[in-house]
């Protein structure tokens, strides 16, 4: 038994000491809670206030203030409604004055006249003051703030009680062997008053107590001030026989008298106005204080009333309030019981509601005036008139993160629209973020586009002889005499085979300079183009909706594309014709080349046509330093297949880019895939990048498909060029092509390499395109604008 009380002991301690900490453990996690909640609602109060100093900076008259405080009053919470703030906009709009004050006394007792002669209870009711305390009654200042509005000015009324309120020694004597008989004379006195003394070991009266101030003191005024009572200390008579006995018989020790003076009781009959102020509203009055005596008289005794003690310092019995209040405009005087009772402002009828919730830009009359209430303990504005929130759960919409019972569905995401006019700087950047994401992409890209001209041209012998016969050997099937179709990935191979990895990259730094130009003008003006035909064919609504229109997007893509093949003819031929060359040759041999050819067709030889490929090469660069505008002309003869090749591929690629970017990005978003909080946005974020990687892939193959056998016809044509003999003319070529075994698919010789070098081309442009906009800071989200009521206010307009 011992052993088992001693380890029950020691399991109930062990229990004991668990329940403890983890007691201790909840309230610190409590603690942690509560602290939290509190920043976060004083965050969110701090949020309103921004507001309301926002709003309250831009709209100054009367009428936009009584807006506001309804606006406000709107807010539910009474931790987060600025009531105070509220308070002063109705203290501007009534701009009232003080006009009457009056005193309330409370009836502890329940009885009035048995209240009125309790005197202990004076303290507490407005009295227990001395001559000295003038002014023992304050009011609050109004709520509106500034130089416009100025505080009340009142005077305290105080008037004698006829009560003795102390008795203040002014000497004490000496020799007094007991405390002396203190008597307070005054002729007509009601109630005598009864105080006692107090002596120290000298002898000497050190205070005396106030036990029952009496009634009647002060008696006839001189010069309106009460004539005071005298105090006199009267030896006892038992005092002065026991004086003799020690004495002896000897002649008693002289006692000198004390002195003291009375201070009569005052209190608080009433408040004089001196300056009414201004500012004030009529149904929430200013606060009026009466202060409690700094101690209270010796004859204070709080009762006991139904079993309850009334001492309590901070009782009491007393209070002011004001009660009319003059309008600052008219001069009329409200009662302010009245003011607060039934209100002063318009009800909200039900013409009123319908007409808000038919307009949803309606404004509720400015006569509608919010009330304020009291819940416990907390202060705040309402319009009771209004319909309450609903009590039940309502299924909101997707797009909606809350109900108004007023304004309806309060939307998860502001309010955007597209920016419709850029300033030059961000056109340039636009058209910087084009040129550079053109470059990496068709600069890394070179040996697909490289490997489609050999395909089509087939003039490299050599290569594509080699690409044959690796072909051949592969196809058993297949007969001496065919020729088997060439792959990318075997034309490719033959090409890093025979003249090693760096044939691939062959006319890079033509395709350089070509890319640059496609970039900078056929994104940059794009995005001019489109801004500038929404904003002047459409309304301001439109042009900045988020969905562009496909008419806009077309028209702008078809212009750009046609501005930007007039820029890029000349980069765009000697590119073709470099692609076209067995063997890589620099940009300035491609280019003193070309002029040269075209001299000679002209009759301007500057040498033997027989001569050699070296000596043309020398004299075609004496010939460049004499360009004349014949030379400069052929540099264009392209601009026409170009702009058959790009226009319907630049339509295409912007048309499919936007119409599969966006159903893909409403299908994600309206079936919540992200979340029902996160919307996906092309070019915003790494989801944003990848649906641009995606639709411009698509866009890739969409454009490609379109526009290859204008790709086709130009490449034959500018490989034409560089032959001797007549150039032959694009009809020419298309009845040929047409005419051959195949028929219409020879237009499409070499469009799987082109798909696939499109595919990724494409796809990785918009990638790198939106990718660089944000970089640039000309992204989606930076060329979003959104709703933002405060814009006006900060810059004060």
């Amino acid at each position: 038994g011992i052993w088992e009380s001693i380890f029950g002991g020691g399991k109930e301690e062990q229990s004991s000491t668990s329940t403890s900490l983890s007691s201790s453990s909840s309230k610190k996690k409590k603690k942690k809670s509560d602290d939290n909640a509190n920043e976060e609602v004083k965050q969110n109060r701090q949020g309103v206030l921004n507001l309301f100093t926002l709003l309250s900076t831009r709209y100054t008259s009367m009428e936009e203030k009584q807006q506001l405080a309804i606006l406000f009053s709107l807010i539910s919470k009474p931790e987060l409604q600025p009531v105070k703030e509220i308070k002063g906009l109705l203290g501007e709009i009534d701009n009232g004055t003080i006009a009457e004050i009056q005193l309330e006394v409370e009836d502890v007792l329940g009885d009035s006249d048995i209240s009125r002669d309790y005197f202990r209870l004076s303290s507490r009711q407005g009295g227990g003051f001395a001559s000295s305390d003038a002014q023992v009654i304050s009011i609050e200042p109004p709520a509106p703030l500034g130089d416009d509005y100025r505080p009340a000015k009142i005077q305290t009324i105080m008037k004698p009680t006829s009560r003795i309120l102390r008795i203040n020694v002014v000497d004490g004597g000496e020799g007094y062997p007991v405390a002396p008989d203190v008597i307070v004379k005054q002729s007509g006195v009601s109630r005598q008053c009864e105080a006692v003394a107090i002596i120290d070991r000298k002898g000497s009266v050190s205070e005396v107590i106030v036990l029952n101030p009496g009634f009647g003191y002060g008696g006839s005024t001189a010069r309106g001030q009460p004539i005071l009572p005298t105090v006199e200390f009267r030896e006892r008579i038992f005092a002065r026989q026991k004086k003799k006995k020690s004495n002896n018989g000897s002649s008693p020790k002289k006692v000198k008298p004390a002195k003291a003076v009375v201070e009569l009781e005052y209190q608080v009959a009433g408040a004089a106005i001196l300056d009414g102020g201004s500012g004030y509203s009529f149904d929430s009055p200013p606060d009026v204080k009466i202060s409690l005596p700094a101690t209270d008289p010796d004859w204070f005794v709080a009762p006991n009333i139904y079993g309850q003690s009334m001492d309590d310092d901070e009782n009491q019995y007393i209070a002011a309030r004001v009660t009319k209040i003059k309008r600052g405009g008219s001069g009329v005087i409200l009662d302010t019981d009245a003011a607060m009772r039934g209100g002063i402002g318009q009800r909200v009828t039900r013409d009123i509601l319908r007409t808000v919730l038919r307009d949803p830009v309606a404004l509720l009359p400015p006569s509608v005036r919010p009330e304020l209430s009291i819940d416990k303990g907390a202060a705040f504005y309402s319009i009771k008139s209004l319909p309450r929130p609903p009590s039940k759960d309502v299924i909101l919409p997707s797009n909606y993160r809350s109900i108004d019972p007023l304004f309806g569905g309060i939307g998860r995401a502001p309010v955007t629209k597209n920016q419709v006019t850029l300033s030059a700087d961000q056109y340039s950047r636009l058209a910087l973020s084009g040129a550079i994401c053109t470059v990496l992409v068709r600069t890394a890209l070179n040996p697909l586009e490289l490997v489609k001209t050999k395909v089509q041209l087939g003039n490299d012998e050599e290569i594509i002889q080699y690409a044959r016969e690796k072909a051949g050997v592969k196809s058993e099937s297949s007969q001496p005499e065919d020729k088997p179709a060439l792959g990318t990935t075997q034309v490719i191979q033959s090409l890093i085979e025979v003249r090693g990895p760096l044939s691939l990259f062959q006319s890079a730094d033509i395709t350089f300079l070509a890319s640059v130009v496609f970039g900078l003008f056929g994104f940059g003006a794009t995005e001019l183009f489109r801004r500038a035909f929404s904003a002047v064919f459409f309304d301001e609504a439109a042009a900045a909706a988020n969905s562009p229109n496909e008419f806009v997007l077309l028209t702008a893509a078809g212009v750009a594309t046609v501005l930007t093949c007039a820029a890029a003819s000349p980069f765009e031929l000697l590119r073709v014709r470099s692609m076209a060359q067995i063997e890589n040759e620099g940009v300035k041999e491609i280019f003193d080349g070309f002029v040269d050819q075209n001299r000679q067709k002209r009759g301007m030889k500057t040498t033997s046509t027989s001569a050699t490929a070296a000596s043309v090469s020398s004299s075609a660069m004496v010939a460049t330093k004499g360009l004349q505008l014949d030379d400069i002309k052929p540099f264009w003869s392209s601009f026409y297949p170009i702009v058959s090749r790009e226009l319907p591929f630049a339509v295409t690629k912007f048309l499919v880019f936007d119409l599969a970017a966006g159903n893909i990005a409403g299908l994600i978003n309206n079936s919540n895939m992200m979340g029902s909080d996160t919307k996906i946005q092309v070019g915003v974020g790494s989801a944003g990048l990848l649906l641009s990687a995606f639709s411009g892939a698509l866009a890739g193959i969409a454009g490609a498909f379109v526009s290859h056998p204008a790709d086709l016809i130009l490449t034959l044509t500018s490989a034409s060029s560089r032959q001797e003999g007549e150039d032959k003319d694009w009809k020419v070529i298309v009845k040929e092509l047409l005419s051959s075994d195949g028929g219409v698919l020879n237009l499409y010789s070499g469009f799987p390499a082109r798909a696939v070098f499109f595919f990724l081309v494409i796809g990785a442009q918009f990638f790198l395109y939106d990718y660089v906009k944000t970089l640039l800071e000309v992204g989606t989200d930076d060329l979003t604008l959104v709703l933002d009521v405060f814009y006006a206010i900060r810059q004060g307009l």
